[in-house]
C-alpha cells in the first residue's frame, strides 16, 4: 500500500477509520490514498478541517490508462485545544454525527413508511455519510464527495447567489421542516426523543466573551446608517439592542415563544454550507445542504432569515423576497401532505407570517456576525489556531477586524446597511 497525505492528520484512529472504509470499498489491501485540502483558497473552516481523499487500487487500470480513483470528504476536528474550546469543536462534531447517524436516517425511514419515493420527491438534499468517530480529539466524519456528482459551491468572490439558487434552498428547507411537522403530528414521542439531543449550543448567552462579541457587532447595525437619511431606522435598531444582541438572538430561539411550530432546523444555512448542481445551460437544478453542526430545534423561519439576509443582495430581495417565502411554504405544505398530515393545521401561511414578525430580527443579528466573513477579500485566510491561543491568553480580542480590509469594510457596510433597511421595511424590527 502506498499512502500520501494522511500523515498530516495526527490521529491514528482516523487513519484506521479511513483505511478500513477504503479497504471495504475496494475489497483490497493494496491501494493508494491521496489527501488534499477541500477548502477554497482563502476560506477558513472554524469548527474543523476538511480534506478531499482520493483512493484507488493502483495507478494504472488493466488497459494501462490512469486510474482516477474514488473520492470522499473527510472532516476532522482540530487538535489545538484553545481552538477546540473557542469554536466549540467537539459539541459541533457530536451534533453533526448525531444528525447523520440518528435524525436524517430516521427522517428517511419515516418518508418511506409514508410511501414517499425518495429519488422523486423525498428529502435527499444532503451528502451520504459513510463513517463517523466521536472519540474526543479523534472526531471525524467521512462523507460523499458531492463534486463527483457535479455539485459545486457558489464562489462568492466571483459570483452572487441568484434567485434560482435561493428557490432551491427554500424548497429543500421546506421539505426538511415538513418532516418535523408531520412527525410531531403523527409520532410526538419520537419527535420529542429526537429533539432531546438538540439543545442550543451556538448562541451562548451566559458566556461573557460571546456576549461582548455580539454586542460589538450589533453596534455596526446602526453605525452603517446615516443619521440624516435613516434617523427613524437608527432609532429602531437602538431600541432593538437596548438589551444585548445575544439576548435578542437567544429570545428568537426560545421554544416557549416558538410554541407548537418548532422543527428540527439545519441551523447553519448560509452560502458556504450549500452546494449546487447545474444543467447544461448553467442553471442550478439541485442543492445539497452541508455542515449540520449547529442543527437545533427552533422556529422554521430561523433557517430562512439566516440564509436570505446573510447570502442575498438587497436587489435580489427587492425583486423576489415574497416569491422566496411562497416557494418555501408551498414546498413545506406539499411535503406535509405527502407525509399524511394537514399543513393548514400545522403551519398555515398566517402563522408563518406571525413567526417572521416575531423572529425575523434573528436575520439581522446573524448578518452582523456573518457578513464580515462573506465580504472579506479573496485569499485572506487567517491563523485560527493562533487567534484561539491569543484569545485564551488575553492577547487577542475576538473581533471581526481580523478578516477585514478597507475594501471589504466598504462591502460589509453596504450589505449590512441593506439588511437593516429591509428589516425595517418588513417590520421585523
Amino acid at each position: 500500500m502506498v499512502e500520501s497525505g494522511l500523515s498530516e492528520i495526527p490521529s491514528e484512529l482516523i487513519h484506521t477509520t479511513v483505511k478500513e472504509f477504503v479497504e471495504h470499498q475496494l475489497n483490497s489491501k493494496q491501494y493508494t490514498i491521496k489527501c488534499s485540502s477541500a477548502s477554497q483558497s482563502g476560506e477558513n473552516n472554524f469548527i474543523g478541517i476538511v480534506y478531499r481523499v482520493t483512493f484507488g487500487k493502483d495507478d494504472k487500470t488493466e488497459n494501462g490508462t490512469t486510474n482516477q480513483g474514488s473520492k470522499l470528504i473527510l472532516k476532522v476536528s482540530p487538535q489545538n485545544l484553545a481552538r477546540r474550546e473557542q469554536f466549540i469543536s467537539r459539541p459541533c462534531f457530536l451534533r453533526e454525527i448525531y444528525m447523520y447517524n440518528e435524525v436524517l436516517p430516521f427522517f428517511r425511514q419515516f418518508e418511506e413508511s409514508r410511501g414517499v419515493i425518495l429519488d422523486d420527491n423525498g428529502f435527499i438534499e444532503y451528502p451520504k455519510c459513510y463513517r463517523t468517530v466521536d472519540k474526543e480529539l479523534d472526531e471525524c466524519i467521512l462523507l460523499e464527495d458531492l463534486s463527483v456528482r457535479g455539485f459545486s459551491i457558489v464562489d462568492r468572490f466571483t459570483e452572487d447567489i441568484t434567485a434560482d439558487h435561493v428557490r432551491l434552498v427554500m424548497k429543500a428547507l421546506g421539505k426538511l421542516h415538513a418532516l418535523s411537522f408531520a412527525l410531531k403530528d403523527q409520532q410526538p414521542a419520537k419527535f420529542k426523543e429526537l429533539t432531546s439531543n438538540l439543545s442550543e449550543h451556538f448562541i451562548r448567552r451566559n458566556e461573557d466573551l460571546m456576549r461582548g462579541y455580539f454586542a460589538k457587532q450589533a453596534e455596526s447595525a446602526s453605525s452603517v446608517l446615516s443619521e440624516e437619511e435613516h434617523g427613524p431606522i437608527i432609532a429602531k435598531v437602538k431600541k432593538l439592542f437596548e438589551t444585548s444582541a445575544i439576548d435578542v438572538a437567544a429570545d428568537c430561539l426560545d421554544l416557549e415563544a416558538t410554541g407548537s411550530a418548532s422543527v428540527i432546523a439545519h441551523g447553519d444555512a448560509w452560502q458556504n454550507n450549500t452546494m449546487f448542481r447545474y444543467d447544461q445551460n448553467g442553471k442550478p437544478i439541485e442543492v445539497s445542504l452541508l455542515d449540520w453542526q449547529v442543527s437545533r430545534q427552533s422556529s422554521p423561519i430561523i433557517d430562512i432569515v439566516y440564509f436570505v439576509f446573510c447570502c442575498t443582495t438587497k436587489e435580489l430581495r427587492d425583486a423576489h423576497y415574497d416569491d422566496f417565502l411562497k416557494v418555501y411554504h408551498e414546498s413545506l405544505s406539499t411535503h406535509i401532505r405527502k407525509l399524511g398530515s394537514d399543513p393548514e393545521k400545522l403551519f398555515p401561511e398566517k402563522l408563518m407570517q406571525e413567526h417572521f414578525r416575531k423572529f425575523g430580527k434573528f436575520g439581522l443579528v446573524l448578518a452582523a456576525i456573518l457578513l464580515p466573513l462573506l465580504t472579506k477579500d479573496s485569499g485572506k485566510e487567517v491563523d485560527l489556531d493562533g487567534i484561539a491561543d491569543g484569545i485564551k491568553t488575553g492577547q487577542v480580542d475576538l473581533d471581526t477586524n481580523i478578516f477585514m480590509t478597507d475594501s471589504s469594510t466598504r462591502r460589509f457596510n453596504k450589505r449590512l446597511r441593506d439588511v437593516v433597511i429591509d428589516m425595517a421595511r418588513l417590520e421585523y424590527i
